[in-house]
């Protein structure tokens, strides 16, 4: 008898129930909404900066994180890979010699920019580079090159031309050496996108490195065991530096932490608006309904009863406003998912962070947890809500409230 005096009296006001519910089902789909763009967001800017980029761990010489100096390499840095891929741990080990260069093609334009020598299958699946070629096909070996394409544009380089490598050899000399470009490829790492990549012999034979490289890039199965990861490799090589993709770049890191705290902000904002409309809307309710809380007081109604039946009322208002909001939240997080939500700064790139330009579309990822969170939220604060006017209905006497016009 409760529930159905409690849905009738719900309607009795449908303008106001309707409004109600309504403000209180698009707060629950902007909460939807809002995870399922700030979790696109973070995997969007993850996986540009720390799988296409930096991986989760990097190994190098002491002195190179801070000169960057091309003779600071990794010593005996073969049993260091051999080590690291018998690792159960570890999913991917990528070698890189790193040099700063000069390039020209056939024509007189000259350009400079990073030479990095990669280990073209461990470099493939560590970032997937071979995926973002625009053009040709990814390095195999021998005296090839992939160049970025803000180089090729310099250059005007396509492939199957000739690239010119200039550039200083650890042995004093002049490193001086022609490549065929096999791919240009587009990364979204400014950097990398002005340079070229050479495969990893061709490197050290250019740079005079013998079997030396000048950074390990390391990424785990999963990036829980990250810590315990690089215990253990610090352990092994003490007198390397081994330091994880948050220590070298901590604005990532910053970034992930401002994103998450500004979207609780947001819920919380939300959840804080529509715990004083159900509020509001059951006070008034309450209080337009005095005289007949009184008669049915009157009539043996224990006050337990009333404060059932108005909290009947915040459940049913809320129940309601959750179905409504999680209907319009997940058809906002199709949209996201199927559309996607342009940040483009300029053509074919979202802004840049950690020198690394993001994809331009953000495509909205949601969790169980993004949804249920702010359904359970609503419905809870709704029931606390409904407290203060079920209790205030149910202290009321019966000779006082039927006594008020």
């Amino acid at each position: 008898m409760l529930r159905s005096m409690a849905w009738r009296n719900l309607w009795r006001n449908p303008r106001r129930t309707l409004l109600t519910a309504l403000t209180m089902a698009l707060a629950v789909a902007f909460c939807i909404f809002m995870n399922s763009m700030s979790a696109g967001f973070l995997l969007n800017m993850h996986e540009a900066v720390v799988d296409r980029s930096l991986g989760h761990l990097q190994i190098h010489h002491p002195d190179y994180p801070e000169t960057m100096s091309p003779y600071d390499v990794v010593p005996e840095a073969d049993k260091v890979v051999a080590n690291l891929q018998d690792n159960p741990d570890v999913r991917t080990v990528a070698p890189r010699a790193q040099a700063f260069a000069m390039y020209a093609g056939a024509g007189d334009e000259a350009s400079t920019g990073m030479l990095v020598g990669v280990d073209p299958a461990a470099e493939a699946g560590l970032t997937r580079i071979h995926e973002r070629l625009i053009e040709g096909a990814w390095l195999k070996g021998g005296r090839q090159a992939a160049v970025g394409h803000r180089l090729a544009k310099k250059l005007g380089l396509s492939v199957n031309d000739d690239l010119l490598v200039v550039t200083n050899a650890l042995d004093g000399s002049i490193g001086n050496q022609t490549y065929k470009i096999v791919g240009i490829f587009k990364t979204g790492n400014i950097a990398l996108d002005e340079g070229a990549m050479l495969p990893l012999r061709a490197a050290q034979e250019l740079l005079a490195l013998g079997s030396g490289v000048h950074e390990v890039v390391i990424v785990g199965h999963t990036i829980d065991s990250l810590l315990e990861m690089q215990a253990a490799t610090q352990k092994a090589w003490p007198d390397l530096s081994t330091r994880s993709w948050y220590e070298i770049a901590p604005d990532v890191q910053q970034m992930e932490t401002l994103s998450q705290a500004s979207m609780l902000f947001f819920i919380l904002a939300i959840i804080g608006v529509a715990t004083f409309i159900i509020l509001n809307t059951l006070l008034m309710s309450v209080y337009e309904r005095t005289r007949e809380f009184g008669l049915l007081g009157a009539m043996g109604l224990k006050p337990k009863k009333i404060i059932h039946l108005i909290l009947a009322e915040s459940a049913m208002l809320a129940g309601l406003s959750a179905v409504l909001g999680t209907g319009l939240g997940l058809l906002g997080h199709w949209y996201l998912a199927s559309v996607g939500l342009p940040m483009e700064i300029s053509e074919g790139e979202g802004f840049v962070l950690s020198g690394v330009a993001l994809d331009p579309v953000v495509r909205g990822i949601l969790t169980a947890q993004g949804v249920w969170v702010p359904v359970l939220t609503v419905m809870t604060v709704s029931l606390l809500g409904g407290i203060w006017p079920a209790w205030r209905a149910g202290r009321l006497d019966p000779v006082d409230a039927l006594s008020q016009e």
